[in-house]
């Protein structure tokens, strides 16, 4: 769309858009997508003011519900408390792995795994070339931590991801 601007707002038109072409089969739900999902009733009040030029005259329905908008604000319910409780350092890891990014780094970093102690909450991350490397990456925490800590790694806890999965990783735990 185009504009021009008059004072600290900006006049549009909707006919130089391209969807000056399917005029025969708009609906206010078009527009209200159009629009950003911009609300209906607000919609309305564009329509009635002729707002914004361009902007055919059709019945919005106020009391209208998008799907779309409905999952936007839609939020997930909070998971159920964990009854288990560590009650000390690297009792319990959480980690993942991340990547392939489109960018690697200037060192081709590509992947990152995250090492996140439940009880500190301390978080540990590590970059990699390859997701494959996750295993010595692991090792490298391990001793790190341990090192750290003056206690050994007793419980981690991940995804299920194949870089966790491997025999090779396995034989190690």
């Amino acid at each position: 769309m185009k504009g021009r601007r008059l004072e600290s707002v900006y006049v549009m038109s909707a006919e130089t858009a391209y969807v000056h072409k399917t005029r025969r089969n708009e609906t206010a739900d078009l527009w209200h997508m159009r629009l950003s999902h911009v609300s209906y009733s607000k919609l309305d009040v564009m329509m009635k003011k002729s707002m914004l030029k361009g902007l055919p005259q059709l019945e919005v329905r106020t009391y209208a519900v998008c799907a779309g908008c409905q999952y936007g604000k839609a939020h997930q319910l909070p998971y159920e408390e964990s009854k288990f409780k560590v009650n000390e350092p690297l009792e319990l890891i959480h980690s993942d792995v991340f990547g392939p990014v489109k960018q690697a780094s200037i060192g081709g970093m590509k992947y990152m795994v995250t090492f996140i102690d439940d009880f500190s909450r301390y978080v540990w991350v590590y970059f990699m070339k390859e997701k494959y490397k996750t295993l010595s990456k692991f090792k490298e925490f391990k001793e790190v931590a341990e090192a750290e800590v003056g206690k050994g790694v007793r419980c981690i806890r991940t995804n299920n991801g194949g870089e966790y999965t491997s025999d090779e990783f396995s034989s190690f735990l």
